[in-house]
């Protein structure tokens, strides 16, 4: 039976009903609760909506008698607009989804805030950028990408568990906050704030990228990867050297290993030090231009793009196979 779902808001409601009609679901989004300036912008429009039906304009009213024909409700903004839109009063269908900036309960609940405020509140901006430089921020949408993840996430297991009248209540600010991965555990067990480190990883080294011959590469030595880099760099004497033995020791000399990788790979070619890496199987990525990454051959191979009403755009990151 295919699942039917009333898609309401911006981005993150739009990328969630994107999942969903991925899936096979019959998506109905109505375009105005959430004014975005994105959507109109063709290339985005069709990333997040080709396969949906839309309804332009919607009061209550309709609202209600859309919902009285889905599975699913997937509703973005702050808990204000969801109330105009008659969210609270509705008695169908019997799973909904929130995507709120603070979460329907709190002080904070009413606020409005875009994707790089609630970056900032929720301590990624802090951590990006050179230390002795001012904070960055990412580029793109990636909140609202994170935050329509969550509510797929969460409107999928409602769905399985079966039950009805339940309500996934989804923060976008604390889907940043669950993000954060161990900066907030520092503080908690070591008392340790996290600091910008510019490219690198901070805790370990090298996990950073370095400038070469046509461009950047970027290696990731966990200390398991150690002896194998030092093979990589063609100086296994390091393996043994006292300043470079332990992961502490190359966090403490970084300066001088940056020297020496930058000596020993600097002036050789993305492809020459890729090669190295596979050869010592050392995890090395080359940073790619955008017009490499459309050429790639691997994505060519896979399939991953796709041309929709003459807008080329990526694909999901994952496929489903029918065995």
């Amino acid at each position: 039976m295919t699942t039917r779902v009333l898609e309401i808001g911006g981005l993150a409601a739009g990328f969630c009903g994107r999942l969903y009609r991925h899936a096979g679901a019959d998506v109905v989004r109505v375009d105005h609760a959430v004014p975005d300036a994105w959507v109109s912008e063709r290339a985005l429009d069709v990333f997040l909506h080709e396969g949906k039906r839309r309804v332009g304009s919607a009061d209550a009213t309709l609202i209600r008698q859309l919902a009285e024909h889905a599975d699913v409700l997937i509703a973005e903004g702050t808990p204000q607009s969801l109330a105009a839109l008659g969210w609270y009063e509705l008695s169908s269908p019997a799973i909904r989804v929130a995507i709120t900036p603070f979460g329907l309960t709190g002080p904070y609940k009413d606020w409005q805030a875009t994707g790089s405020v609630l970056l900032a509140m929720g301590g990624y901006s802090y951590l990006m950028g050179d230390p002795d430089q001012a904070p960055l921020n990412l580029p793109g949408h990636y909140v609202q990408y994170q935050s329509g993840q969550h509510a797929y996430v969460a409107a999928c297991a409602l769905q399985y568990e079966g039950e009805g009248n339940q309500t996934a209540d989804v923060s976008m600010w604390e889907v940043v906050l669950s993000l954060s991965q161990f900066t907030t555990v520092m503080w908690t067990s070591n008392g340790q704030i996290r600091q910008r480190h510019g490219s690198d990883f901070g805790l370990l080294y090298p996990i950073s990228m370095f400038p070469c011959a046509d461009g950047w590469f970027h290696v990731n030595v966990v200390p398991a990867f150690w002896s194998a880099f030092t093979h990589m760099l063609g100086m296994p004497e390091l393996e043994v050297d006292s300043r470079f033995a332990q992961s502490s020791d190359r966090v403490l000399n970084r300066d001088l290993l940056e020297q020496i990788i930058r000596e020993r790979l600097g002036r050789k070619t993305r492809a020459e030090i890729m090669r190295l890496g596979e050869e010592a199987r050392v995890p090395t990525g080359i940073l790619l231009e955008l017009h490499e990454v459309l050429a790639d051959e691997h994505l060519a191979v896979r399939d991953f793009w796709q041309d929709v009403g003459g807008v080329r755009c990526p694909k999901l990151a994952y496929r489903i196979i029918d065995r």
